[in-house]
């Protein structure tokens, strides 16, 4: 929302989080929109394993798991983003499938080089 650019003016940089899940399928439109607000300030996609709603606390379905993962890592490579948070601490143990889905690809992901980083 535009209403936010006096509280941008006060960062360096930003980390943009889609608490629910049902909004993940808006996360493209709602990234340009941030890209259009933010400037050139840095960005870094944050990334939940599970609906982290009070009422809610269930896994994050795989499909959508992979679906942030995989543009969050289209902008890292295109240089939009400046890196990815995973949030999941209190549920790494747990066995979720969205969980386990997101170690294989950071084991797949992670050794890959990344285009250098613009001056």
């Amino acid at each position: 929302s535009p209403r936010a650019q006096a509280h941008i003016d006060q960062v360096d940089q930003v980390c943009m989080w889609t608490w629910r899940p049902e909004n993940l399928k808006h996360l493209e439109t709602n990234f340009a929109n941030l890209e259009k607000l933010v400037g050139d300030k840095p960005i870094f996609l944050g990334c939940y394993m599970a609906e982290t709603l009070p009422r809610e606390k269930k896994p994050l379905p795989v499909k959508l798991m992979k679906q942030q993962t995989e543009l969050g890592y289209q902008w890292l490579r295109q240089g939009r983003i400046k890196g990815m948070i995973f949030l999941a601490s209190p549920i790494c143990d747990l066995n979720l499938e969205s969980v386990e889905w997101t170690r294989q690809w950071i084991r797949r992901v992670g050794d890959q080089a990344l285009p250098a980083e613009k001056p």
